[in-house]
């Protein structure tokens, strides 16, 4: 009895030690492959971003490497899983950069609402400046025939950033094309 106790115990750490053996062999074998991802941040950023579909960091990060080589349908459509992955769309820069891209195709009405919810959401000095989103969202709205709330957000870009060039530029144009128009607004609406 002791022999077979002894010879099944052996079967079994054999059999264990070839499972462990195959394990390490496969685990090895996908940190191989994964080190080929690993030529660049780049090429590690589009592997990543096409296999996790579900993460909105990933999706996020996708979409500006589709933004920098100006692959603009790919980019808004990851920019767009990246939103779409955050019901509370609580993160202002994939948001904005939709918009932007929206901006600037032409899609006016379409990059109002991105750029919207962008200026109302959460957004990091450190990663984008605030001006920005104020002003492209009043370009945005002017395009879409609301002037005096373009100037809203023209000023707003400017409160934020009085050094901001840009932006005194438009809101001077947005005025003046208002006060030049067949029907001017009251201009203490605009102050």
């Amino acid at each position: 009895i002791c022999y077979f106790e002894t010879r099944k115990r052996r079967t079994l750490q054999g059999f264990v030690g070839l499972l462990l053996a195959a394990l390490l062999a496969f685990w090895g074998f996908l940190c191989f492959e994964r080190v080929k991802d690993w030529k660049s941040v780049e090429e590690i950023t589009v592997v990543d971003g096409l296999k996790q579909l579900r993460s909105t960091r990933t999706q996020f990060n996708i979409a500006n490497i589709h933004l920098q080589h100006q692959r603009l349908d790919e980019a808004l459509d990851a920019y767009k899983r990246a939103n779409a992955l955050d019901p509370q769309e609580r993160d202002s820069m994939p948001l904005y950069h939709a918009g932007q891209i929206l901006l600037y195709r032409g899609e006016y009405a379409e990059a109002e609402k991105y750029l919207h919810k962008a200026v109302s959401g959460f957004f990091s000095p450190l990663t984008l400046a605030e001006e920005e989103v104020w002003h492209d969202y009043g370009l945005a709205l002017w395009h879409v025939g609301r002037g005096l709330d373009a100037v809203t957000n023209l000023q707003n870009a400017i409160i934020t950033n009085p050094g901001f060039a840009k932006g005194y530029n438009n809101l001077g144009c947005a005025l003046f094309m208002l006060a030049a128009s067949a029907n001017p607004p009251n201009m203490q609406a605009l102050q």
